[in-house]
């Protein structure tokens, strides 16, 4: 019983965690960007009004959103005071790693491309990783859930979750594409 009460209060948190929503914001005055949510942390930089931000979730820390500068596409944190909420930016529900097919290894593998001039940063739960323009490589993973976030400086990130299997072998080629709104 008491694993029961243990797992479905994992699932209940993992669950809320990974349906976060993440939106588009923007700095309403002059503002420090932040390593960390709190103001006797390093500053990364003095944000100008107007400057455009993918506030990661409306879940604040200690009063800061956590968010992605997009024309830098660096991670850090901006007091709540100074960012107005735009508009909600939906989670990609299709996903970006294509199956496809097996592989001899037991852990996942992900080949990716990065087919762009910019430099891609794909988020896999916390872990980093950094492909400079025309870049492939392999990554090797466990299997399991894993929530992501691919960005570059000055793209809209995209970000959802994804199920890596077992035995399987997956493929992404990271591109820009534009439209019209």
């Amino acid at each position: 019983m008491k694993r029961f009460i243990l797992t479905l209060f994992l699932g209940l948190i993992f669950g809320f965690v990974s349906s976060a929503q993440s939106y588009l914001g923007y700095v309403n005055k002059t503002v420090n960007f932040r390593t960390e949510a709190n103001t006797s942390c390093k500053v990364i930089s003095s944000l100008q009004q107007g400057t455009v931000l993918f506030v990661i979730s409306k879940d604040k820390v200690n009063g800061f959103y956590q968010v992605l500068d997009i024309e830098t596409n660096k991670e850090g944190f901006v007091h709540s005071n100074f960012v107005k909420l735009d508009r909600m930016l939906p989670k990609n529900e299709e996903g970006i790693f294509t199956p496809i097919g097996k592989t001899s290894s037991e852990k996942p593998v992900i080949k990716i491309y990065n087919n762009t001039s910019k430099t891609l940063t794909l988020k896999l739960n916390n872990e980093i990783y950094s492909f400079s323009p025309q870049e492939r490589k392999s990554l090797t993973l466990s299997s399991g859930s894993y929530s992501y976030r691919a960005s570059a400086p000055g793209v809209l990130p995209d970000y959802g979750t994804e199920l890596m299997k077992s035995s399987y072998e997956y493929e992404w080629s990271f591109y820009i594409s534009t439209t019209k709104n």
